[in-house]
């Protein structure tokens, strides 16, 4: 073997080592911080919330609900009381438990509603609904064919399936499971923050007196502070989404259009285990522009992709070949209003505190550029803050305040054109209690290829 090939092989090593660290994390089961979360409920006068999207879902379950996700429609809810007392409950079809769920082996354990289906055809039993629960079906599982033993997976999904029924039987139908779920979390006359109007309709069908309202601007409050296990996650979300990014900013070379590096920088997050989001390109968002890059280009990227459904952001200059007077000066602008940020970032400051102190070094240095120093917490989603219009309203961004816990983006574009291309800087940050801290690798603030 050459040592390029032990350099590779070393490199597969770390990056599934990675994979595997954030996986045993997510198996711990809610991500959420349960804290925060009683907290803003007794803010927000919610007794509970009950979710069904799958960014929610796997937020208080672990669980990404991939059914979900490709109906692009509600297929199960998740349920958390103020009640500290009392735990998350989950209402889901039993054979997508038994299918993809007991796999998981989560390191909690909920109280989980399964539901199969009614014992007998629908028009016979229309005139239970409301009354007594119809009878259900019995639960649906591989059929054993007895010609080798099953395997351990099986085994093990038939393990997990038959103790979570012993503990709670199936229902004939998701709003009796629902319906059981509300009413062990004490639910069936309060107030619950719901995110689709799906959970409202199943509710009112039941007949209970549970008020819903919206709410997604609860459940930003929540994740705009960071658990532990979240913390950890971004960690790995940032670096490897960074190093992506830079990886394939590296093979670009004149002749290569955007499509390429898009091309690339997509193969390399795969690489690392993530899902490419979005790569910015010169200030280039559509998905189905194209340009040709040349010697002497000097471009901005910025990149997003999710690692176990967390978020990575960054951003930074380009230069193929020397760069220009003018993009030199950019460049050295925005490091100089990120510096100035960077030594000013605590818990306590103010996102318009952010912004004057970095324009203001900016400016004190004797440069005239259009920098906006944008501050955004990241997490499940790339902006997962609170807007400042409360719920229900048309999400605008809040002047918010930095708590310990929080992770942060600080965008730094230059926002002027004439000036030989486009410069970008973006890294992100973990509020602790003593100030900032980078959780993605810095190094240089431009790339030169």
């Amino acid at each position: 073997m050459t040592n390029s090939t032990y350099s590779l092989v070393e490199r597969e090593v770390d990056l599934l080592h990675r994979h595997s660290k954030a996986a045993s994390i997510v198996k711990r089961g809610p991500l959420i911080n349960f804290e925060q979360a009683y907290k803003v409920m007794h803010q927000e006068n919610l007794d509970g919330l009950i979710v069904s999207e799958p960014t929610n879902l796997f937020y208080l379950t672990g669980y990404y609900d991939h059914l979900g996700f490709r109906f692009d429609s509600p297929t199960m809810f998740a349920l958390l009381s103020k009640d500290e007392n009392k735990p998350v409950s989950i209402v889901m079809n039993q054979f997508i438990y038994y299918f993809c769920v007991a796999d998981s082996n989560f390191a909690w354990r909920p109280d989980v509603f399964l539901f199969t289906g009614w014992d007998q055809p629908a028009e016979k039993s229309l005139a239970s609904i409301g009354r007594l629960e119809p009878k259900a079906s019995a639960p649906v599982t591989w059929r054993n064919k007895n010609e080798v033993p099953i395997s351990e997976l099986e085994l093990n999904r038939l393990r997990k399936l038959t103790k979570t029924l012993d503990a709670i039987p199936e229902s004939a139908d998701i709003n009796w499971a629902l319906s059981k779920a509300i009413r062990s979390l004490d639910l069936q006359k309060a107030t619950v923050g719901i995110d689709n109007s799906v959970i409202k309709h199943s509710i009112d069908s039941l007949g209970l007196n549970t008020k819903t309202v919206e709410g997604e601007y609860a459940l930003r409050k929540i994740k705009v502070i960071k658990s532990e296990g979240e913390i950890e996650l971004m960690r790995y979300a940032a670096q490897n989404n960074a190093e992506a990014a830079l990886a394939a900013v590296k093979q670009v070379r004149a002749g290569a259009s955007y499509h390429d590096l898009k091309a690339i920088y997509f193969g390399e997050c795969a690489d690392r285990g993530c899902a490419p989001k979005l790569l910015q390109i010169n200030t280039v968002n559509s998905e189905i522009f194209n340009n040709d890059f040349k010697d002497g280009d000097a471009f901005a990227i910025d990149g997003v992709s999710q690692h176990f459904h967390y978020t990575g952001d960054y951003g930074r200059t380009i230069f193929l070949g020397e760069p220009s007077k003018s993009m030199k000066r950019a460049t050295e602008a925005i490091s100089i209003g990120w510096d100035a940020v960077r030594e000013a970032i605590r818990p306590g400051v103010r996102y318009s505190e952010i912004r004057a102190l970095g324009r203001d070094a900016i400016k004190k240095a004797g440069y005239d550029f259009g920098v906006p120093v944008t501050p955004h917490s990241v997490g499940l989603s790339h902006t997962d803050e609170p807007g400042k219009n409360g719920p229900g309203a048309l999400w605008q961004k809040d002047d918010l305040v930095l708590q310990e816990n929080m992770v942060i983006s600080v965008d730094m574009p230059v926002l002027n054109t004439g000036i030989g291309g486009s410069a970008h800087l973006e890294d992100l940050t973990l509020i602790t209690k003593d100030g900032g801290e980078q959780i993605n690798d810095v190094g240089d603030r431009i790339v030169i290829v």
